[in-house]
């Protein structure tokens, strides 16, 4: 569903690496939408639900009817990157955290502006479920 290029160009970002903030600056996350799209079609639910984040997250959230940004004050959200296992995804190294917290706020708001619902994830998981039910039902 998604692929890492090297910035304004279809190139696969092949010696891609979440540890250097040059690659990270040179890089850009992409959902397929045809992809996306095909897996929509085939939903037979009444909701459906993306999770994640991408470098083309208009094209992403113009598919979808309502769209939540879960918020989380920027201690918690460190903790949570800084724990997190198996995973050689964004925020492994303090380099990388320290990015992710830099993006925080400017992407937040961008996607507030973009029509975003903030609901708050420093709850419990099912606090959060819950008010995420709460606006989808």
């Amino acid at each position: 569903m998604f692929a890492m290029y090297r910035k304004g160009t279809k190139e696969i970002f092949e010696d891609f690496d979440n540890a250097d903030p040059e690659k990270i600056k040179k890089s850009e996350w992409l959902c397929d939408i045809s992809k996306l799209k095909k897996l929509l079609s085939q939903q037979k639910n009444t909701i459906a639900f993306y999770c994640g984040v991408a470098s083309n997250m208009d094209d992403v959230i113009s598919l979808f009817d309502k769209v939540i940004l879960l918020k989380t004050n920027p201690n918690e959200l460190y903790r949570r990157l800084s724990t997190r296992e198996g995973t050689e995804n964004m925020g492994n190294t303090e380099e990388s955290r320290q990015t992710v917290l830099g993006w925080k706020d400017w992407w937040e708001n961008e996607m507030i502006e973009k029509g975003a619902l903030p609901l708050s994830a420093d709850g419990s998981l099912d606090e959060i479920v819950e008010a995420i039910m709460d606006e989808v039902s």
